[in-house]
C-alpha cells in the first residue's frame, strides 16, 4: 500500500513517496550552515514483479585533430544548399555546440563557410568582451590522478609551465620533476589560442577526450607524473580536481573562476543568428549549470550512544556537527549509516564500556544532531539497529518519515528493507540500495518484523540493473565484516567488486570503524570503508581517523569525488585534519589501495 504526503526538508517542499509493503555543562549549539535549496523527490520503491534492464546510452566524443574539419563528432558536415549567410566555427569551439549549429544549417538560411568570408563566426571571446556579446561560457579544470596529495595549483604557475618552466608545477609530482601534460585535441587548440604554442621542452601527450584519465594513470604507473586540463562536464571520477587559485570548480555556488572561457558570435549577422539559435533550441550556454549539479556527501558509521551520547549530554546535542558542517554546507544530499535506534526509554548514557556493553540505544533528543547536519538520506544496514528491540527500530523509521529523511537498507519487514530509495535532485536521479551480509541474525528484517536487509545476490543481480534503467547513478552500500586495516582483504575486494560488475556506479562500505582504501573498477568508484562519523572509538588513532566522500554528479554522471579527512575528538566530534595530518593519512590509504 502506498502512502504519499508532502513534507518539508531544509525549508523546501518535498514530495515523499513511501511504499510500505504489508508483512515488514552545556555549550551553545552550533548554528547550522546554510544549505542550498534541495529540490528533490524521494521515493522508496518496492521491487517490481518483473525486471527488465534497459541499456544506458553512452555518449562518446572523439574530436578530429584537424581544426575546422566538419565530422560527425566535432564539427557539422557541410551542406551543398546555397544560403545568404555563411557560418564558421573556430577550431577551439567545444564539440557540444555542433548539434546546435548543424540544426541551424539544416533549418535553412545558413551554410558552412570559412573564416575569411563567413557572415557570422563563433569563437573564443577576447579579453574584456562586453557581456551582451557573450553567447556561452565554458569552464575547464586542472586534474591529476585521484591518489595525488597536492590540492591546489595557481594559474600563474600553469602559465609559467606553458612557457617552459617545468619547476612551476613540481608540486604535482612527488619527485618534483616536470609533469607530462595530457590533453585532448580541442582543449589543446583552445589553450594554444589563449596562451600560444607550448614551449618545446614540455612533454605534451595528445589523446582522445575519453582517454585523458586512463593516460594519466598509465603514466603514473610507469613512474611519470601527469596532469591535464579538461572541460568541467568531461571530468572523470578517477581524476582528482585541483582547486585553482583556491577556487573550486566543483562548487555549485561558484562565482568567479580563472579557467573560464567565453564564446561569442560575431559578424554582421550575429543578432539574427543568435535569435535563430534560441528559437531552434539545443544551444548550450554553459557546461557548469548549477541546475544540473548534485552534491552528495556519503559518511560512515553513526552511533549516538555510549561515550558519544555522554559527550552530547555534557557539551550540547549538536556540538559534534560543528567542525564538519562547513564541508556539508554545499551538499543537497547528506547520507549516513545510523546503526542505533531512537527510543523514549533509552537511559542516560554512561560512557564506560564495561557498564553499557554492546547493547545500544539513542535518546530521542539526539535526533537533533541528524537534523543539524541536514541529513536527508539514512542507511539502516547496521548490525545494531534492533539492539533495543524491534519496536524501537520501527519507531525510528517513523521518526525518519516524519522528518522527511529517505531510508534504505532496512525497513519494516524484509521486503521493505531491501527496497531502494530513489532521489531526484537537480535534474539527476540517484538510487540508494544496501544490505547486511554478516548479521547478526536478530538484526535482519523478517517477513513480519523490522530490521536491516539481508543480502540476496539473486535479487540484487536483477534489481541493480533495473535501478540503473531508471536512475542515472546507483549507489550500493554494504554492512560488511569489520576489518581494522587500511587495506581491504581479498574477500572484501571480491564481495564489493561483484556489485560493481552488476552495474552499481558506487560501492560503499558502511561497516568500517577503521577507514579503508579505494578502487576504480571499469569506471565504478569503490570505497571499502570511510570510518566513523559520530562514534566514540578513541583508543587508537586509526579509529579516530575518518573520511566523508563528497560525490559530484553532473548531468546524470558521477564526475568527481572530494575527500574530507577528519580526526575524532572528545569521543564524538570529527574535526578536519591539519595539512600534515591529511597528507600522511592520504599517503597511507592510497598505498593501502595499491597505488
Amino acid at each position: 500500500m502506498a502512502h504519499k504526503r508532502k513534507i518539508s526538508v531544509g525549508g523546501t517542499a518535498v514530495a515523499l513517496l513511501l511504499f510500505v509493503l504489508t508483512g515488514c555543562a552545556t555549550h551553545a549549539a552550533p548554528t547550522p550552515t546554510s544549505q542550498p535549496t534541495a529540490q528533490f523527490i524521494i521515493e522508496t520503491l518496492p521491487p517490481p514483479p518483473t525486471y527488465t534492464a534497459s541499456p544506458t546510452a553512452t555518449r562518446t566524443e572523439t574530436p578530429s585533430a584537424t581544426p575546422n574539419t566538419p565530422t560527425d563528432t566535432e564539427t557539422p558536415p557541410p551542406t551543398p544548399t546555397p544560403s545568404p549567410v555563411s557560418v564558421w566555427l573556430a577550431p577551439e569551439v567545444p564539440v557540444e555546440f555542433n548539434d546546435a549549429f548543424r540544426k541551424l544549417v539544416t533549418a535553412g538560411g545558413f551554410v558552412w563557410g570559412d573564416e575569411a568570408s563567413a557572415g557570422v563566426k563563433f569563437a573564443a571571446a577576447p579579453v574584456n568582451t562586453p557581456p551582451d556579446q557573450i553567447a556561452a561560457t565554458w569552464l575547464y579544470a586542472p586534474v591529476v590522478a585521484f591518489p595525488t596529495i597536492a590540492e591546489n595549483v595557481n594559474l600563474a604557475d600553469i602559465k609559467a609551465y606553458w612557457k617552459g618552466n617545468g619547476a612551476a608545477l613540481a608540486s604535482l609530482t612527488p619527485k618534483g620533476s616536470m609533469p607530462t601534460f595530457v590533453v585532448a585535441p580541442l582543449v589543446l587548440r583552445w589553450l594554444t589560442s589563449w596562451l600560444g604554442a607550448p614551449a618545446p621542452n614540455i612533454t605534451v601527450q595528445v589523446v582522445p577526450p575519453d582517454g585523458v584519465a586512463g593516460s594519466i594513470w598509465k603514466l603514473r604507473a610507469a613512474g611519470t607524473a601527469a596532469w591535464s586540463i579538461v572541460p568541467f562536464q568531461s571530468l572523470d571520477p578517477s581524476e582528482k580536481v585541483l582547486t585553482l587559485d583556491g577556487a573550486n570548480v566543483l562548487s555549485p555556488g561558484l562565482v568567479a573562476y580563472p579557467l573560464e572561457q567565453s564564446f561569442t558570435l560575431s559578424g554582421a549577422y550575429r543578432e539574427t543568428t543568435a535569435a535563430m539559435l534560441k528559437r531552434l533550441g539545443n544551444f548550450p550556454t554553459t557546461n557548469h549549470d548549477p541546475a544540473k549539479l548534485t552534491v552528495l556527501v556519503m559518511t560512515g558509521t553513526t552511533a549516538l550512544t555510549r561515550a558519544t551520547a555522554y559527550q552530547m549530554e555534557q557539551t550540547g546535542i549538536t556540538l559534534p556537527a560543528r567542525d564538519i558542517l562547513p564541508f556539508l554546507s554545499d551538499a543537497s544530499i547528506v547520507h549516513t549509516s545510523n546503526e542505533v535506534a531512537f527510543t523514549a526509554d533509552c537511559p542516560y548514557p554512561n560512557p564506560l564500556y564495561q557498564v553499557t556493553g554492546m547493547t545500544f540505544c539513542s535518546r530521542e533528543t539526539y535526533f537533533d544532531l541528524l537534523k543539524a547536519i541536514h541529513l536527508n538520506v539514512v542507511e539502516s544496514t547496521g548490525n545494531h539497529v534492533n539492539d533495543w528491540g524491534k519496536p524501537a527500530f520501527a519507531h525510528t523509521l517513523d521518526l525518519y518519515d516524519a522528518a522527511g529523511i529517505a531510508n534504505f537498507g532496512g525497513g519494516r519487514d524484509a521486503e521493505h528493507a531491501r527496497a531502494a530509495a530513489i532521489v531526484h535532485d537537480h535534474a539527476n536521479t540517484i538510487a540508494f540500495i544496501g544490505c547486511n551480509p554478516v548479521g547478526p541474525a536478530y538484526a535482519w528484517a523478517t517477513d513480519s518484523s523490522p530490521g536491516s536487509a539481508q543480502c540476496d545476490d539473486v535479487f540484487l543481480a536483477k534489481e541493480i540493473p533495473r535501478l540503473k534503467s531508471v536512475a542515472n547513478i546507483v549507489i550500493m552500500t554494504l554492512q560488511y565484516q569489520e576489518y581494522y586495516t587500511y587495506n581491504a582483504p581479498d574477500d572484501q575486494v571480491a564481495f564489493f567488486r561483484k556489485y560493481a560488475d552488476m552495474g552499481a556506479d558506487v560501492v560503499f562500505g558502511s561497516q568500517a570503524h577503521h577507514p579503508q582504501g579505494f578502487a576504480f573498477v571499469n569506471g565504478k568508484f569503490i570505497h571499502y570503508g570511510t570510518g566513523n562519523l559520530f562514534f566514540d572509538q578513541m583508543d587508537d588513532i586509526e579509529t579516530r581517523q575518518m573520511f566523508a566522500d563528497k560525490l559530484i554528479v553532473y548531468d546524470g554522471k558521477h564526475i568527481s569525488t572530494t575527500l574530507f579527512t577528519g580526526l575524532n575528538e572528545d569521543y564524538s566530534r570529527p574535526r578536519p585534519m591539519t595539512a600534515s595530518e591529511r597528507a600522511g593519512f592520504l599517503a597511507t590509504v592510497f598505498a593501502a589501495s595499491g597505488w
